[in-house]
């Protein structure tokens, strides 16, 4: 299975547990530090290739220091780097995150060169051979998702290329006339509660699902913490749980999640099957730090659901 994971590459740097922010110069020591490979194209890419897809990652970053480990990372997991785009003078993009003692993660970001994405920046014989375009961020990409987006997710699906698209921002109602005309060619978007809350203003989650896929989506999953996520087609809804697991870091959670859906339709599975995987992959990330934390592989991930879903040993699926 060929993916392509194009928009948002964030180095991240995490420590835990930060119970608080030491005042002046205040010092508190940390179990453990960890630098990982993560935003919603990076972080899910990571994962799909640890799952056994043949991954290309295509994002803007810098040509600095951070920038050279990002690559590094994405490629000791497997993950083509070589069509990044480097942006001279530019910083790459990264986030510390210290990690609260629930799991929490509050976020310190800088963009650095993550809105210069442009048309140049991808190959588009790549995308025509990929099985799925999987679109992280395109909220945070600047220029390019207005100009190049659309007309990028027509000649995927022209050439029979899967769209799949998550968010990285907190949602908010401007951002629809902004996707709208991505939305039209996009097959599956993967939003967080929260972030199709603020898109849409709409508290009823499977309301808001609706609202969007008015707007041309073809299916929204919604995935909804501790409680798993909402399928919403147009012949329904169903909600599908999640695993219950200790919680050590719920950072990257989203984005194993979203590359458990992209497995389970490469190999042919329904979606709420597919969602299936993704709550897998998503309860092992959540017991780590970091966003590549938890998955080793395919085989083991469906072994763990099995487990945990009270699944016989021969289950392939992780139906519930």
């Amino acid at each position: 299975m060929k993916v392509v994971c194009l928009g948002a590459h964030i180095l991240d740097v995490l420590g835990r547990p930060v119970p608080d922010i030491p005042a002046g110069q205040g010092r508190r020591v940390l179990e453990e530090i960890r630098l990982t490979a993560a935003g919603t194209a990076g972080g899910t890419a990571v994962d799909l290739a640890k799952l056994g897809a043949e991954v290309t990652s295509i994002g803007p970053v810098g040509d600095d220091t951070v920038g050279d480990f990002l690559l590094t990372l994405l490629g000791r997991h497997g993950v083509d780097a070589t069509h990044m785009a480097r942006r001279p003078g530019l910083a790459t993009p990264a986030t510390i995150l210290p990690i609260r003692p629930n799991g929490e993660r509050p976020a310190l970001h800088a963009p650095g060169a993550m809105a210069t994405l442009t048309a140049a920046d991808v190959d588009r014989r790549l995308v025509g051979k990929a099985d799925v375009l999987h679109v992280g961020g395109p909220d945070v990409l600047g220029d390019f998702t207005a100009a190049a987006l659309p007309d990028l997710l027509r000649f995927a699906r022209d050439n029979g290329t899967l769209v799949t698209m998550d968010l990285l921002s907190v949602g908010r109602p401007e951002l629809v006339e902004l996707l709208r005309p991505s939305w039209a060619h996009t097959d599956l978007l993967m939003p967080n509660d929260d972030q199709l809350r603020g898109l849409t203003g709409i508290s009823d989650l499977e309301a808001a699902a609706r609202a969007v896929r008015e707007h041309g989506v073809g299916t929204v999953v919604v995935t909804t913490g501790a409680e798993g996520c909402l399928i919403v087609t147009g012949a329904g809804a169903e909600r599908i749980p999640a695993l219950d697991v200790p919680v050590v870091d719920t950072t990257g959670c989203g984005d194993a999640f979203s590359a458990g859906v992209v497995i389970g339709h490469g190999l042919g599975w329904s979606l709420p099957d597919s969602a299936r995987l993704g709550t897998a992959a998503a309860a092992l990330v959540a017991q780590g730090l970091g966003s590549d934390a938890g998955i080793v592989d395919l085989a083991s991930t469906l072994a763990f659901r099995a487990e945990r879903a009270g699944e016989g040993p021969g289950a392939t699926t992780g139906v519930a």
